[in-house]
């Protein structure tokens, strides 16, 4: 059985997550408009019959100022090392690539790369080429796809790309999962999926959620849900006038949770806390799962 752990890198909202559920015909990774949705690396685990690819989905690389952009990050980065292989994404219609070769200069990882120029459809045929020619003169060895995910053009490319790096080996993880992430995981990043989808501005990069529990009742799951928010006058644009913003994001996320798991979830509360500085607590980001506890 051909085996083999593959890591997706690239900016913020290049198109990683939209790569990951593409690749497994699954929702592993949450996906919206918005620039640094992923802040997790995530496995999504693709299986067939004489193969297992890992696919590590990764947050966007950027310097941000605050601690969890940091561990974000460093989590990135370590997502690199000892794998099979690196897919690299490229924003085709960014208008500087200079960004993405500081970061590719600054990897330390023997694994072979391969670049995605993701978003093609974006831009005009004379601009493809010439962010090709630019691509290839700074990494003249490494090969280029050249995909619109959001159209389903270039997946294909992409697999057959990476399997060439696959090595004889064990499986890592029982055929039927799809993902190393838990339900707790999963639930926790539904309901922030929900924020942003349905919240503006700051406010969904400035909000964390944590499951302080989740167990089966009598009539299926009964979720417990903690939203952390930076700003006082935030908390009520999340609950919103008489309930309805929490509500509709409560619902909503059940909705998505139920698509999901396919089993009934009888309950999900959500309680809304302020924590100012909850991005640069080291305490805060523990309980979150971000850097060491």
């Amino acid at each position: 059985m051909k085996v083999g752990f593959v890591t997706i890198l690239g900016r913020p909202n290049v198109g990683k997550s939209t790569l990951l559920n593409a690749l497994l015909s699954k929702k592993v990774s949450i996906v919206t408009p918005r620039a640094q949705t992923t802040r997790d690396t995530i496995s999504g685990i693709l299986t067939e019959k004489d193969l297992q690819i890992v696919f590590v989905d990764t947050p966007g690389i950027f310097e941000g100022k605050e601690r969890l952009y940091k561990e974000m990050k460093k989590s990135a980065f370590e997502s690199s090392r000892d794998v099979n292989a690196i897919l690299y994404l490229f924003d085709a219609s960014s208008k500087s690539f200079e960004e993405d070769f500081k970061i590719l200069s600054s990897l330390r990882s023997e694994a072979p790369r391969i670049f995605v120029l993701n978003k093609i459809d974006l831009i005009r045929l004379e601009r493809a080429k010439e962010i090709k020619e630019e691509i290839g003169k700074a990494f003249p060895d490494v090969p280029l796809i050249e995909a619109s995910f959001i159209e389903n053009f270039g997946i294909k490319e992409v697999k057959t790309a990476v399997l060439p790096y696959l090595e004889e080996g064990d499986p890592f993880y029982p055929e039927d999962w799809y993902t190393d992430k838990d339900l707790s995981y999963q639930a926790k990043e539904v309901i922030r999926e929900k924020l942003l989808h349905f919240l503006h501005q700051e406010i969904p990069h400035q909000s964390a959620v944590f499951i302080d529990s989740i167990k089966e009742g009598k009539n299926g799951l009964e979720i417990d849900a903690i939203i952390y928010l930076e700003k006082e006058n935030h908390k009520g644009m999340v609950i919103g006038k008489g309930g309805e913003m929490i509500k509709k994001i409560r619902v909503a996320s059940l909705s998505e949770m139920g698509r999901m798991w396919h089993r009934p979830i009888s309950s999900l509360t959500l309680k809304v806390e302020v924590n100012p500085n909850w991005r640069n607590d080291p305490k805060v980001l523990s309980k979150l799962g971000y850097g060491e506890s």
